[in-house]
């Protein structure tokens, strides 16, 4: 089967791992960037990159979209759907867009009972300043944000208000969650077709808060209770992912329990394989090819 694998980068971890594992199971990878599409709709709608046809394709497995401005991320979101009509698409465009928006995942977490952090979302300078104040001390997120890129911390001082207050002229609107006080770190649980295939804590390097093994966090493996285990797999199945990095975070206060922050619709299984050797590119290609011939 050829099995088209979307990655902006071909030399990416994941996207390099997502190749290999479809040639160990027997499979052609046909890997390319969404920025590379071209639509032709002059005659029967044609989809083509490197004069391949990606309507041929058997599956497609989206490593990731690529960042870009509203209508480049539109386009490449509408070739997705669009090839869905011809071969299932993994993750689901769908599933992607709801994982990547935190405003809605958080309020899908918050429909199935999943504990988050108190957040809101907001144009109005006033709720922004209630916020803050009730919360003391906040985080101020993109909405569409990743790599933890763009998060701000904030406290409830002149200094915060007046970020609050610049933040909200630049962007119109502010999405603010409550601080978490933790140990300095973040879980991420990987979930492949309903089951945690591995878990890591994401260590925030000295004098940061930040975890993300992008801004210089370290890993280390981690044992999920079987409380973390089922939240972890209900927030995967909130946004309808067949995989997915879900992010938590224990409270450091003894008896708060553990908040699902956000979930990741197009995750990296670098950071990973490389603490705890867990394949998840081999565990998603085995459940796509799986999926395909039944």
């Amino acid at each position: 089967m050829n099995i088209g694998i979307v990655g902006t980068d071909r030399s990416d971890w994941t996207c390099s791992a997502l190749a290999a594992a479809a040639k160990t199971f027997g499979s052609k990878p046909v890997v390319f960037s969404l920025r590379d599409v071209t639509s032709s709709i002059t005659g029967s709608a044609q989809l083509i990159s490197d004069s391949v046809d990606l309507t041929a394709l058997d599956a497609i497995v989206v490593r990731d979209v690529g960042a870009g401005g509203l209508d480049e991320v539109a386009f490449r979101f509408d070739v997705l759907n669009q090839l869905a009509e011809h071969a299932p698409v993994f993750n689901s465009p769908d599933a992607i867009q709801k994982a990547a928006n935190k405003y809605v995942s958080s309020v899908l977490f918050r429909k199935h009972g999943l504990p988050v952090p108190r957040t809101i979302a907001t144009h109005s300078l006033e709720e922004a300043k209630k916020a803050l104040s009730m919360f003391g001390r906040a985080v101020v997120k993109p909405l569409f944000g990743y790599k933890g890129i763009g998060i701000v911390s904030v406290c409830d001082d002149s200094e915060g208000v007046s970020m609050v207050e610049s933040m909200l002229s630049e962007k119109g609107m502010l999405y603010i969650q409550e601080f978490i006080h933790n140990q300095g770190r973040d879980i991420r649980a990987f979930v492949v077709n309903g089951e945690v295939a591995g878990a890591m804590y994401r260590i925030a390097p000295q004098g940061s808060w930040i975890n993300n093994l992008s801004r210089g966090g370290r890993s280390e493996p981690c044992q999920l209770t079987g409380e973390q285990e089922e939240m972890s797999i209900e927030a995967a199945e909130c946004v309808e992912a067949d995989f997915a990095g879900v992010d938590l975070m224990e409270d450091g206060h003894i008896g708060q329990g553990t908040y699902v922050i956000e979930v990741n619709g197009t995750p990296s299984g670098k950071g990973i394989f490389e603490s705890c050797g867990t394949d998840v590119a081999s565990l998603i290609m085995r459940h796509v090819l799986k999926a395909v011939r039944t």
